[in-house]
């Protein structure tokens, strides 16, 4: 096992693997991967999301701690859930005499777990995650095993934000896009109402919009309809927006 108190050696690592695996997934992943690893082989991990109060597991280095997690959510009722929803770690050092969360403490016995340990973090207002060690040796959790599991746990939590921050920026791209293109429409529509009935541009919306209204049908759709019945084909959407760097 790698020595716990190597913290430069660690975040290096969880360095290197943010840069080597692009995708969200295969980062947190590998990070539940590594953590079961730098533990040694009698330690497991799973990496839980919670978003607007919704639990569920995003990684898991093996089956047996994903199913206990899974327990956990159907029960509601388990360590992670605790640390989630508390926002403060939550430990037990030896299962065998734990009578907290009765459904997962026997899914957990049953697959030779002896203690667990959840470490919580804030991404953002709305979205938390966990990291979820199970061991098979009682008292697992000393001071040097403590530090290095918060280290993966804020590594984790840092690669969550960066990975939602870039999510809400295309989605506000896409939002941007789609109000550029439906204004494109619209004005080739305006234009078409100006040339037929030789009108000015404030008339032409006017009749526009009049005629939305009286269909009960979206403006965009309008616009539409009447640049396809002048030309023959769909309306072209002219795409003026970019993304930044592109």
């Amino acid at each position: 096992m790698t020595d716990p108190l190597d913290r430069a050696a660690l975040i290096a690592e969880l360095q290197d693997l943010l840069l080597e695996t692009p995708a969200l997934q295969e980062f947190v992943e590998g990070v539940a991967v590594a953590a079961a690893h730098h533990f040694g082989p009698a330690t497991s991990a799973t990496v839980s999301m919670q978003r607007h109060g919704r639990p569920n597991t995003v990684a898991a280095s093996d089956t047996r701690t994903a199913e206990c997690d899974q327990v956990e959510y159907d029960a509601d009722s388990g360590p992670c859930l605790d640390a989630l929803r508390g926002g403060t770690v939550v430990t037990s050092d030896d299962l065998a005499v734990e009578h907290r969360w009765s459904a997962w403490l026997v899914a957990a016995r049953d697959r030779g777990f002896a203690s667990v340990l959840a470490i919580p973090r804030t991404v953002r207002p709305g979205v938390e995650i966990a990291l979820n060690l199970y061991a098979r040796e009682p008292g697992a959790w000393d001071g040097p095993v403590l530090a290095v599991a918060h280290l993966y746990a804020d590594e984790i939590a840092r690669a969550m934000h960066l990975y939602l921050r870039g999510t809400d920026q295309a989605e506000l791209n896409a939002d941007l896009r789609a109000a550029i293109l439906s204004r494109s429409v619209i004005d080739q529509a305006i234009g078409v109402i100006m040339a037929q009935n030789r009108c000015t541009e404030d008339r032409a919306i006017e009749m526009l919009r009049a005629a939305s209204q009286h269909r009960n049908v979206k403006l965009r759709d309008v616009a539409t309809i009447l640049v396809q019945s002048v030309a023959g084909v769909p309306p072209r959407d002219v795409d003026t927006f970019h993304d930044r760097g592109s």
